[in-house]
């Protein structure tokens, strides 16, 4: 005979399946998002997220409480977390979101909630990371009943920061109670926006969605920071394809456009390591690398990638104009 145990074990699991099935299907509506094509340097700007709530709850009298979670992804310069407004209106009323605190750990991952939003959403389309997502939660809860479907808009207001840049943006929207499950497709909407430009500021262009030939990291730094230099030559076809040694050459500038130093020789102290798929790399301690006296300081950098023999030559979007690498710093 079988034990009173496996009698239930059969029932118990059609009501698991039943109950779980009845939770995929409540969750939250696709998530679209309204972000101008530019903006100045430090101009305020609104983003809005357009999303849902379809309430599948199963029976009469349920009923799902809950709060708004709403996250960004900007980057780092527009100092968003001090300066960012976020705001939503729905049929089941208005209010105001707040950024949820550093020390508040997100439980199914273990870091707080913007370490955790980035881990799970990454930087979508950017190329270079100089990212950080900020989570925020409503300050009202919100409860709903079965088939209760409603339309909600997210508006974000905030200060785009100082520096040039092509960017794409990033967008979220949870429920409070559901957390971030890497399984969970239905509670969490994310979106990443077409490119965005902040015109008019400070610096070079810093194109973080095309690829380019030549890049440096960090974005911004110091003359007495350590800099990756990178060349790609897997974006498109150049003088160096083929090439197996790529060498540095490099000049530093003051900021009034003096030249304080300049090293053009073809040697390890150059020579780019290769990293694979045409990719090659330099790591360079700017004040070292020009041997700067004590109170002198690099502006900026303009280089070149060449050969062995230093006649072939790629430049900024492979021509033969130099690439350009400004020293600043928040």
């Amino acid at each position: 005979m079988k034990s009173l145990l496996q009698k239930l074990i059969h029932p118990l699991m059609v009501v698991v399946m039943l109950l779980t099935l009845l939770l995929v299907q409540c969750g939250l509506k696709s998530l679209t998002v309204t972000v101008p094509k530019q903006a100045k340097a430090g101009q305020q700007v609104s983003f809005t997220m357009h999303s849902g709530a379809e309430p599948r709850i199963g029976g009469d009298g349920n009923n799902y409480t809950t709060q708004l979670l709403a996250g960004i992804m900007v980057p780092k310069g527009w100092n968003a977390r001090k300066n960012a407004v976020l705001t939503f209106t729905s049929p089941k009323g208005n209010g105001t979101l707040r950024m949820i605190p550093d020390a508040e750990i997100e439980p199914v991952s273990g870091l707080n909630w913007h370490q955790a939003a980035k881990k799970m959403f990454g930087i979508g389309p950017n190329l270079i990371d100089d990212f950080e997502w900020i989570v925020y939660r409503s300050t009202q809860s919100y409860t709903f009943v079965n088939n209760e479907d409603i339309d909600f808009d997210v508006k974000v207001s905030c200060l785009v920061g100082t520096e040039n840049m092509l960017v794409s943006l990033g967008f979220y929207v949870g429920s409070s109670i559901e957390n971030l499950r890497p399984e969970d497709t239905d509670y969490k909407k994310f979106a990443f926006s077409d490119a965005f430009e902040v015109t008019d500021g400070e610096g070079d262009l810093v194109d973080f969605i095309n690829p380019q030939l030549g890049t440096v990291q960090p974005v911004k730094s110091l003359d007495n920071d350590i800099i990756t230099l990178t060349f790609d030559g897997g974006v498109t076809s150049t003088v160096l394809d083929g090439v197996q040694q790529v060498y540095l050459q490099v000049k530093a500038f003051d900021e009034v456009g003096k030249l304080i130093g300049e090293v053009n020789e073809k040697t390890e102290r150059t020579q780019l390591k290769p990293t694979g798929g045409k990719k090659f790399l330099v790591d360079l301690w700017p004040r070292g690398y020009f041997n700067l006296n004590k109170g002198s300081y690099i502006a900026y950098l303009e280089y070149y990638y060449t050969d062995a023999t230093g006649s072939k030559i790629v430049g900024y979007g492979n021509t033969d104009k130099p690439f350009k690498y400004t020293f600043r710093c928040d």
